[in-house]
């Protein structure tokens, strides 16, 4: 059987309006956090995961995913958070035969967050202008999972990491995951979302990306300079503990804010965690 391989494409991040959240402590920019498109690929099909956010990102990616000269089977859609899919609509435009696919929990979580196929309020407070349409297309992924190529790419339940129904697509002849939004890579966190037990669950949903002992790991979000070691496993665990400790311990957004950066500071885009500090203490 002939081999797969990979690639990653990573939007820059992007600014936010200045009307969507209030200013950060420090002053500094509020910028969404780079976005990662991967395509699994072999000698003739290919399937991409997440396909951003912007009409302008999918248009990108469509671009960048043409160029493999493959034939684009599908598209498979990690979770419901709008970064990871509102973008589908260009990339189909480019591959009109390509499927659509996600788990029947998250297509459940898009018609909640997205009803009607119409952008949630945030994403459009967020990017006034930069969201194309979002019809909610996608069919439920087979049971057995996906084929590139006569390969297996299967795709595992993760409960709730940063949002509800997430997952990670695992191709074993690669030993690869394809993370979404369950590791992060070196990028802050966002955990507004958490509520009393949420970080319990995404720290077994960590677990659960371990326990099929990839050597190579592609988060939805990472640092653009770095590669996808399996390492960023225990990266994001650490930060979840931290986090749990400073929820605990802050009084305030601006001390949850300046705690994780300080304790993180290599860690890109704390505007992130302005925002989960806003989500978490209401002022």
């Amino acid at each position: 059987m002939t081999s797969l391989a990979y690639a990653v494409h990573v939007a820059p991040m992007q600014p936010l309006a200045p009307a969507a959240l209030p200013p950060r402590p420090d002053g500094g920019p509020m910028l969404w956090s780079p976005l990662s498109t991967t395509i699994i690929y072999g000698p003739r099909e290919a399937v991409l995961v997440d396909p951003g956010l912007t009409t302008e990102q999918g248009v990108a990616v469509a671009k960048w995913a043409a160029g493999f000269g493959r034939t684009i089977t599908g598209v498979y859609l990690t979770h419901a958070h709008g970064d990871h899919w509102y973008a589908t609509t260009p990339v189909r435009e480019q591959f009109p035969d390509a499927t659509v696919w996600a788990t029947p929990e998250a297509i459940a979580e898009m018609e909640r967050t997205t009803p009607g196929g119409q952008p949630n309020p945030f994403w459009l407070a967020a990017f006034p202008g930069l969201i194309g349409d979002t019809p909610l297309i996608a069919e439920p992924v087979p049971e057995d999972g996906l084929e590139v190529d006569g390969h297996r790419l299967l795709p595992h339940p993760a409960g709730h990491t940063d949002t509800e129904h997430t997952t990670f697509l695992h191709v074993p002849s690669l030993d690869l995951v394809v993370s979404g939004d369950v590791v992060y890579n070196q990028v802050h966190q966002y955990l507004s979302e958490a509520g009393e037990h949420g970080i319990d669950s995404w720290l077994r949903a960590i677990d659960a990306v371990a326990a099929v002992a990839p050597s190579v790991v592609v988060a939805g979000h990472k640092n653009p300079e770095r590669d996808d070691p399996a390492s960023i496993i225990d990266d994001t665990r650490a930060y979840l503990h931290a986090a749990a400790e400073v929820f605990a311990s802050a009084g305030s957004r601006a001390e949850y804010f300046e705690t994780m950066v300080r304790r993180f500071p290599a860690w890109l885009n704390p505007g992130i965690a302005w925002l989960t500090a806003v989500g978490r203490w209401a002022e």
